[in-house]
């Protein structure tokens, strides 16, 4: 048998197979790894080839290494598998071809994560998988000599994986010849989904807009509007905006609403609340958290990386309607387009050695005229702490608008990720 060869074709996300619709409907995807061999001459020599994926978090900071294995992935195939490769030049050659695939290895998550797990699991995410990645920074040491000093030293960590397979004779166990090829899975172009992290289960956040102190001191409490504002828990999906920027900047799209709740004989303002558009002033703050250690609780073990990206936005909104007559309650939508870093581009991950994290700061303010036309200003703020999860690549995304007709209205917006991912 001359050297095989095997090379990766590339990752793609796929549903597993249940007996029962129910066991289908708490189906979450996978993602699979697809890879060919090559083989010239198959003489008989093994007639099983067994396939394993294996993942490990390594991570060095001075003289210190540690290392977590990821759960492998096995797959035992027939050497009947194998098929003739065709060519142009000659209909039938003497290479023979295995494509197969097998799921990608996933972490175990930490005693924290495991408790989180299922209040912030979303439907249609990839669970456990982390990509290729390789994150560097440094520490201080301090060393208790006659003086006490401070020594900067450096760290490494990265997510490798390794795609291994074994040309077997089933009887008598002898492993004929070993293949074994470097996987690279960090270029994934599936979107992430962005998901609050939250024990509620509503689905929905909501929060009430406080007034300005100036404006109480011209009108009382009782006279004031109340302004709330709302999103969803699941704020939506981070995908690449190559179209607008050439950078590796991403976008997330997250829809807002806003009601507000007019005092009792406030016909006036009602009348300039439906003519006017409200206006509102955003600032966004994404703050990236990433954290690896060898294991150790002492500080000099561990690395930190903490940045931050700042957005202002300033957008009109549409009038706000009203559903019915009878109530004084007026809502209107709109949404945010936020460009996010380069740093949001990896999922979530909390490990033993390996920590990334989250948090989005919106900072709200609305103003609007009160019967005197008097602006009267509100604010609102959160600090919302997120989980980026990979999901499964979608043919159609939803994605709501609001038409000055119609109010707030889904649409279907088509998505087309490749075949393949990598």
């Amino acid at each position: 048998m001359s050297t095989p060869t095997i090379h990766v074709l590339g990752v793609s996300a796929a549903e597993e197979t249940f007996s029962s619709i129910e066991d289908k409907s708490s189906a979450s995807p996978h993602l699979r790894l697809h890879a060919r061999i090559a083989i010239h001459n198959q003489d008989g020599h093994f007639d099983q080839v067994k396939i394993r994926l294996q993942g490990a978090i390594r991570s060095t900071i001075g003289s210190r290494v540690a290392v977590e294995k990821l759960n492998p992935s096995t797959e035992v195939l027939s050497a009947l598998a194998f098929k003739p490769a065709y060519s142009a030049s000659r209909q039938l050659t003497e290479e023979q071809h295995l494509d197969f695939s097998c799921p990608l290895p996933s972490s175990a998550p930490t005693r924290g994560a495991r408790k989180n797990k299922s209040s912030c699991h979303g439907d249609g995410d990839v669970d456990g998988f982390m990509p290729s990645m390789s994150l560097t920074g440094s520490t201080y040491i301090t060393r208790v000599t006659a003086i006490r000093d401070r020594h900067l030293v450096e760290g490494r960590c990265d997510v490798v994986y390794q795609l291994e397979a074994e040309f077997v004779h089933s009887a008598s166990g002898h492993v004929v010849r070993r293949l074994s090829c470097p996987v690279d899975v960090s270029s994934l172009h599936t979107p992430l989904q962005v998901e609050v992290s939250s024990n509620e289960q509503s689905g929905s956040l909501k929060q009430m807009a406080k007034p300005q102190r100036r404006s109480l001191r011209y009108f009382g409490s009782h006279l004031q509007p109340e302004v709330s504002v709302s999103m969803p828990q699941k704020l939506g999906f981070i995908v690449s905006d190559s179209s607008r920027l050439a950078t590796g900047c991403r976008r997330l799209t997250i829809p807002v609403s806003v009601n507000v709740r007019l005092p009792p004989n406030a016909r006036r303002q009602a009348q300039s609340l439906l003519s006017d558009s409200l206006k509102c002033s955003i600032k966004t703050q994404w703050f990236t958290r990433r954290v690896f250690s060898t294991g150790s609780s002492a500080v000099e073990s561990m690395v930190r990386s903490d940045t931050v990206s700042t957005q202002k936005l300033a957008l009109t909104l549409p009038p706000p309607y009203n559903s019915t007559l009878v109530d004084s309650s007026y809502t209107t939508q709109m949404e945010l387009n936020l460009l996010l870093p380069e740093s949001a581009t990896h999922p979530s991950i909390s490990t033993d050695l390996l920590s990334i994290s989250y948090t989005l700061d919106l900072v709200m303010k609305f103003e609007m005229s009160n019967d005197d036309n008097v602006k009267t200003a509100y604010n609102a703020e959160f600090s919302l702490p997120v989980t980026l999860r990979t999901a499964k690549p979608a043919a159609i995304l939803s994605r709501c608008t609001f038409d000055p007709l119609l109010g707030y209205i889904e649409e279907d917006l088509q998505y087309a990720p490749p075949p393949y991912i990598y």
